[in-house]
């Protein structure tokens, strides 16, 4: 394979978003990392900057601490995903799985899984594997 063959595509037309102008992405960094400077040089600021991390950390977990924090065995989630449980071993140090693997991890411990799509401008929850028009209250996103 060519190096023309791996190079991500390149979209050089604006969004409307971006025919008004905007910051280029090293000066929003460069901001951030200014502000978040100020912010831990001020003890006050510095507290309050650990207290948000302890807090973001509460609300993340890798696998295992999914399966330990619903308080079910390997062996448990194996059976409910009919797999063994070196599988599911396996499957909680792993780095890169299928999301419909992990949507059924996620059914066997008793959760339901939402992939949501973070941008500067909101989120997306994005419909992977569904249709949009699924589920109570779905509405279509344009009109036909």
């Amino acid at each position: 394979m060519t190096d023309a063959h791996r190079r991500l595509p390149v979209d050089h037309r604006q969004t409307d978003a971006q025919v008004g102008g905007g910051g280029d992405f090293e000066d929003v960094a460069a901001s951030a990392a200014a502000l978040r400077e100020r912010i831990l040089a001020n003890p006050t600021g510095r507290a309050a900057y650990e207290r948000a991390g302890k807090e973001i950390e509460r609300h993340q977990a890798c696998l295992a601490k999914v399966r330990k924090l619903r308080a079910l065995a390997q062996a448990t989630v194996a059976e409910a995903m009919g797999m063994d449980q070196s599988e599911i071993s396996r499957l909680e140090r792993r780095t890169d799985l299928l999301l419909s693997t992990l949507r059924r991890f996620v059914n066997a411990t008793g959760g339901e899984l939402h992939l949501v799509a973070s941008f500067p401008d909101g989120d997306v929850e994005l419909l992977v594997g569904s249709s949009p028009f699924e589920g109570p209250g779905a509405q279509p996103l344009l009109d036909a």
